[in-house]
């Protein structure tokens, strides 16, 4: 199938240093595109008129926990043990397999109206998560969290699917996920490695959320988490990082090597008091940094504009310099950077010819966003998931004037409610 968007304000994120916003047509064969230029004459299946819109490549989290979609506003205003060990996690504990596929699909489609096409979730019941992703269309890694319980069958799950998804052209990659250092034992941290080189893939873990977590590992082993984790050839393998908030200078030496990068979720951050991610200091380095959510229950939307805002003001703070970080450093962070910290920058990330045709449509005339005298400082601090009016991923239009097509999302809040009258 050949489609061709037309009359659209293409920002390419292609350059590393300046944004270029261009007037152009883009033609699509099935999902991958083909051509960005002036004036396409091409017999097309479906035409798409761009008017008023700007197009970008769609926006990539790269941290999630989408069945926790359950948990928005439940016990908020805590402590980060205190809510995961008294609220969370007894009610996790409860959780069905089809409580996950609902919960998930909700996310999926918070994601999809807020301009997110890629995610990177680590979660358990990863095969009813998967099956979320399918029926909506999205992009994901995928992986399921690991502990020291229940190992054997959580390695097991984590190589079937593997073998399963991780293909050419496959919109769904599984991860391998041991899921913290302060929760996996040296033992179990190996195995994970052990099984992403067998299945020649991705890590996904968090790292230095919390002082508490680095003071935990140094207590343990005397050792700095990034160490502990180098140490077990965690960082030899493609990467996933999430928060590294707490990164010490001795352990960006150690992060230097990586492929992949940090997840840097700064809502979350926040609103836990976590603390703030050095995402400048990350960047100076050449540390890829990543935009994510993290899961509802601690971030309370999935709206990567939101983040992006967030993420931009607590820099800008942290640092007291406001030229520190710039509009389009955000944009690049929620784009080609998140894809390079998923491995992904071959396929996503830019709107350029040979790329797959993941890519937003920002509707631009509202008042808001007017005037636009400067586009990606729109973007960044003013636009948020409801300017999205246009949502295509892999090629397939899933979202078509704030509407989505085929996707019944009465039901799926209904299924939502139903669980949380259950369990809440």
């Amino acid at each position: 199938m050949k489609t061709l968007i037309t009359n659209a304000n293409v920002l390419d994120m292609v350059d590393e240093e300046l944004p270029n916003v261009r007037k152009a047509d883009i033609l699509i064969d099935n999902n991958i595109i083909k051509k960005i230029e002036k004036d396409i004459d091409e017999e097309v299946d479906l035409k798409i008129n761009a008017k008023n819109m700007l197009i970008m490549p769609g926006i990539v989290n790269t941290h999630t926990h989408l069945a926790m979609s359950i948990f928005r506003g439940y016990k908020d205003d805590r402590k980060l043990m205190d809510w995961l060990e008294n609220a969370i996690f007894p009610v996790e504990d409860k959780l069905e397999p089809e409580d996950i596929y609902w919960n998930s699909y909700l996310s999926c489609l918070e994601m999809i109206r807020s301009g997110t096409t890629t995610c990177n979730d680590m979660y358990f019941g990863m095969n009813r998560t998967i099956e979320a992703i399918e029926n909506t269309g999205l992009r994901a890694v995928v992986a399921w969290s690991i502990t020291d319980d229940s190992i054997r069958d959580k390695l097991e799950r984590t190589r079937e699917y593997a073998k399963k998804y991780n293909k050419p052209n496959s919109r769904i990659k599984v991860f391998a996920s041991p899921h913290a250092p302060y929760t996996c034992s040296p033992e179990t941290i190996k195995l994970c490695v052990d099984l992403a080189k067998e299945l020649n893939t991705g890590i996904h873990i968090h790292l230095s959320e919390t002082l508490d977590e680095e003071r935990t590992i140094k207590e343990r082993y005397n050792k700095r988490g990034a160490e502990y984790l180098n140490d077990l050839g965690v960082l030899d393998l493609p990467v996933a990082l999430a928060h590294g908030i707490y990164i010490s200078d001795s352990d960006i030496e150690i992060l230097k090597k990586i492929k992949g990068g940090i997840s840097h979720n700064p809502i979350s951050n926040c609103k836990l008091s976590s603390g703030i991610c050095d995402v400048i200091k990350l960047r100076k380095n050449g540390i890829n940094v990543g935009l994510g959510t993290d899961g509802i229950g601690s971030t309370t939307t999935l709206d990567m504009f939101e983040e992006m805002k967030t993420a931009a003001y607590l820099q800008k703070v942290n640092t007291m310099e406001p030229t520190s970080i710039k509009a389009y450093d955000i944009l690049k962070m929620a784009t080609i950077e998140g894809a390079k910290v998923l491995g992904l920058d071959k396929e996503i990330g830019t709107l350029e010819p040979g790329k797959k045709a993941d890519m937003i449509f920002i509707k631009t005339d509202k008042l808001h966003l007017c005037p636009e005298n400067d586009i990606c400082s729109n973007i960044v601090y003013s636009a948020n998931g409801a300017d999205v009016d246009t949502v295509m991923i892999d090629g397939k239009v899933i979202m078509q004037n704030r509407k989505m097509i085929n996707l019944d999302e009465k039901e799926v809040m209904r299924q939502v409610k139903k669980i949380a009258k259950r369990l809440l």
